[in-house]
């Protein structure tokens, strides 16, 4: 087997692979050997050794006014493939976190709509960041909310997102749904919504398991069942027309107050 080509799909380059198999086969040995086994100049060697050391792959240690240089086992090569394992996640991470802002600078010409879909959990997480993102302080998003298949889909991060929002002065008018009464009075009473208007309609009334964030001059869209898929539409026009007819809405849902008045009539 040609190992130096093996070690390398694994991530060491071609001297790093041809010093670490020197250690491998001499066991214990001095730079100067392990040049000579290797074929590397002994300058060299000395910073692929250094290089290896910092992987975890070689170890060095004195025997009398001698330095010796020792291979580990090979199974601690796994721990190459780990530490890109981690870096891969960490990129990952830090993708997903810049794609909502790269996404914010999307436009397109001819005063054309655009319409942008996003598949899966981390898309509609990623449309929640936009909407965080692409707010400015001060001004208010619009929310259609079926609070049961949100819960769902997000049980672990809504207070984060509420605070995120909120943290950066963004207002909030919010029609929300829910099947469940202790839902119901829990959602009104939350105090991390302060900057929240809420209101209540019967699951009868509104039975969507999808929901919708109108926000500065975009209409966001999330389907909360089924395969979970998002849609933003950025259109001034349409964004305004959204909040005429989200403000319509608005007139007809419960306030609190009128909630508790009507189930006590």
């Amino acid at each position: 087997m040609e190992f130096t080509k093996e070690l390398k799909k694994l991530g060491l380059k071609d001297k790093e692979a041809a010093v670490y198999l020197g250690c491998l086969e001499l066991g214990s040995a001095t730079a100067q050997q392990i040049s000579r086994k290797a074929h590397v100049v002994r300058a060299t060697t000395y910073v692929e050794l250094e290089s290896l050391m910092q992987m975890g792959l070689v170890t060095k240690f004195k025997q009398g006014k001698k330095t010796l240089f020792s291979a580990e086992p090979p199974r601690q090569l796994t721990r190459l493939l780990e530490k890109q394992e981690e870096s891969i996640k960490e990129k990952k991470e830090g993708l997903n976190h810049l794609l909502p802002e790269l996404q914010i600078l999307m436009k397109t010409g001819g005063g054309k709509p655009s319409v942008r879909y996003f598949e899966g959990k981390e898309g509609l997480h990623a449309i929640r960041q936009e909407i965080v993102m692409h707010t400015q302080p001060g001004h208010t998003v619009y929310n259609f909310t079926p609070i049961d298949y949100l819960n769902a889909v997000f049980p672990e991060n809504e207070t984060v997102y509420y605070k995120q929002r909120s943290a950066k002065g963004i207002k909030a008018k919010t029609i929300f749904t829910t099947k469940s009464p202790t839902v119901r009075d829990r959602v009104f009473a939350e105090l991390y919504q302060q900057q929240t208007e809420k209101r209540f309609v019967k699951p009868e009334d509104f039975p969507s398991t999808s929901g919708m964030t109108i926000y500065e001059d975009r209409i966001a869209i999330g389907s909360f069942t089924g395969d979970l898929m998002g849609v933003v539409i950025e259109s001034e026009q349409m964004t305004d027309m959204m909040v005429r007819l989200f403000e319509l809405a608005w007139i007809t849902a419960f306030t609190e107050k009128d909630y508790r008045k009507k189930v006590k009539g």
